[in-house]
């Protein structure tokens, strides 16, 4: 059942972007709609009345909607665009990025049939990445340097201490039918969080029962969605430069682990491949293609740094 909504207080987005000169990009994929001009960016998320434009938050009274096949936008959406807001520093900038390799110590992983622990392949495959983003001018920290058991809180405390700006999950497939293969990427939803005061106190330490619901609402937008909506772009890069480096990946998709829950900046989890297969499990043993899933990640991250930098460029050669 499509929602209530007054159709006198919206625009549908073909006019909205004719009328003040943008270009528009949504995939019902990932929800997220990207507004454009050379000097202006607007993300929005369906159902979501929080918004950016160039990197600023701003909140909404309506969200933007997707009815019979139409996008439309709240019309005070055209209010926030008369404030003439220029860019002058990046949406998302990339300098330090948290390697989580899964499992590890007393906790194996997945174990092919061969005796290929995850444990190991996804720490081998992490210290790859941490060299490939370094030789990029990337900081890069390893949650494991060694197999040691790390919790999940424990590798999430990892990235808040150290400010992380991304957090790559690195993991390996298995599945009863030794038929399926490929990389998976991962992301996670904002409807996949149930309670939404609990996550509040864990992201940010803080008791939040006598603030009114809305202010609730309003901060947990704050703390999630952008995080989500980079999160999301994130994945997307990721499944180019795995693809354009030949491997089979599947479109990114969403899912509740623990790691992307909280650890509250930008995440991914990346499920390199799978042990189940015995095709991919020799592919997966050899340093050479350890060295390629590395590589791709890390080309996927240069693109999404690349693609914000260049928005700060386009602005400068403009003045």
């Amino acid at each position: 059942m499509p929602p209530v909504y007054s159709p006198s207080d919206y625009i549908r987005i073909e006019e909205f972007c004719k009328k003040h000169s943008f270009q528009y990009n949504f995939d019902t994929l990932d929800d997220v709609i990207k507004i454009t001009s050379p000097k202006k960016e607007i993300r929005l998320v369906l159902n979501s009345c929080l918004g950016y434009i160039n990197g600023e938050t701003f909140y909404l009274k309506q969200p933007p909607l997707y009815i019979r096949g139409k996008i439309l936008l709240p019309k005070e959406l055209e209010e926030v665009v008369a404030k003439k807001v220029v860019l002058l520093k990046p949406l998302f900038k990339i300098e330090k990025i948290i390697i989580d390799p899964g499992h590890g110590g007393r906790d194996p992983g997945a174990i092919s049939f061969n005796g290929l622990k995850e444990k190991n392949l996804n720490l081998r495959v992490s210290k790859y990445l941490k060299e490939e983003l370094e030789k990029r001018g990337y900081k890069a920290i390893l949650t494991r340097s060694k197999d040691n058991y790390l919790s999940l809180k424990e590798r999430v405390k990892i990235a808040k201490k150290y400010s992380a700006d991304v957090f790559l999950s690195i993991h390996t497939n298995s599945n009863r039918s030794r038929k399926i293969r490929g990389v998976e990427i991962y992301y996670l939803s904002p409807s996949r969080f149930k309670s939404l005061e609990r996550a509040i106190k864990l992201a940010k330490g803080k008791d939040f029962d006598d603030i009114p619901f809305e202010a609730k609402v309003i901060v947990w937008d704050l703390t999630l969605g952008k995080n989500y909506a980079t999160s999301v772009e994130l994945a997307q890069h990721l499944y180019f430069a795995f693809k354009n480096l030949g491997f089979k990946v599947s479109l990114p998709k969403r899912a509740p682990f623990y790691v992307l829950k909280f650890a509250y900046v930008p995440s991914v989890l990346v499920e390199i491949g799978y042990l189940s297969n015995p095709y991919e499990e020799k592919s997966l043993r050899k340093k050479y293609y350890q060295k390629q899933i590395a590589e791709a990640i890390a080309l996927g991250i240069n693109s999404l740094d690349k693609y914000y930098r260049g928005l700060i460029k386009n602005v400068k050669n403009e003045k």
